[in-house]
């Protein structure tokens, strides 16, 4: 079927009024966005029912110090991906979306970091995260966390110290009885309960599920043994064994 040239000439008069169509649905907008200006922010921190590290008006402190804050930017000045990479670069915030309605209200939603362990070393105070990075030591941050002590890097304490921290959490047997976790020197970390002098020799963090329930089985078993003997150190290094020191 051959197509004359009316029949052109109307096809591409059709192309044309729908490309004019969606021009023009797009122009109001750019329009909107340049003289639409940004009225509020609400700033929600999902999770801050179960912790409160940062509150809103801190968010919005930080964000006018980095020069993020929104309020009064036309909406084609505020970039929503900046803004939300601002905010996680935020040692204590995890995630952050941002959300702008058309008439220039700004939503924030936001979910805070959570420590795992509080790291205290001669020249370092810190936390490490459930995210396995380090968090630097904040007021507002009181949660129960395995402490510990000695000489660390960074690559132990976000690595095998908080592997072993989230096992300890899981514990029912364990994890409210540990005082803190000693490393003094390489491959000897020892742990120190709580109400107890006894020092509880691991040596490496490579066996520590095995090691754990081998001493609470002594403990059952000779409980009154070890008040009577008042042993200085309880060494678990050995497989199968529980050796006690004075």
């Amino acid at each position: 079927m051959r197509i004359g040239w009316k029949g052109i000439l109307l096809m591409v008069a059709i192309i044309l009024v729908v490309a004019y169509i969606g021009v023009m649905s797009v122009l109001p907008k750019q329009r909107d966005a340049h003289l639409t200006r940004c009225q509020s922010v609400e700033c929600i921190i999902e999770d801050s029912t179960t912790h409160r590290y940062i509150t809103e008006k801190q968010v919005m402190q930080y964000l006018r110090k980095v020069g993020q804050y929104p309020v009064g930017k036309t909406l084609d000045e505020v970039s929503l991906q900046t803004i939300e990479d601002t905010l996680t670069a935020h040692p204590i915030l995890a995630t952050a979306d941002c959300y702008m309605t058309t008439e220039g209200h700004m939503r924030l939603h936001l979910t805070q970091r959570t420590p795992l362990v509080h790291v205290m070393t001669a020249n370092e105070n810190y936390f490490v995260g459930t995210d396995r990075m380090p968090i630097p030591a904040w007021s507002t941050i009181t949660d129960t966390v395995l402490e510990v002590r000695g000489q660390l890097s960074h690559k132990q304490t976000c690595g095998e110290v908080a592997d072993f921290a989230e096992w300890l959490q899981a514990d029912s047997i364990w994890r409210d009885q540990v005082d803190y976790l000693w490393h003094p020197a390489p491959h000897q970390y020892t742990l120190l309960l709580l109400g107890d002098t006894t020092q509880i020799l691991l040596g490496d963090l490579n066996e520590y599920p095995k090691q754990l329930r081998r001493l609470h089985q002594f403990r059952e078993r000779g409980g009154e043994v070890m008040k009577k003997e008042a042993y200085r150190l309880l060494d678990l290094r050995f497989d199968n064994q529980v050796i006690g020191r004075h």
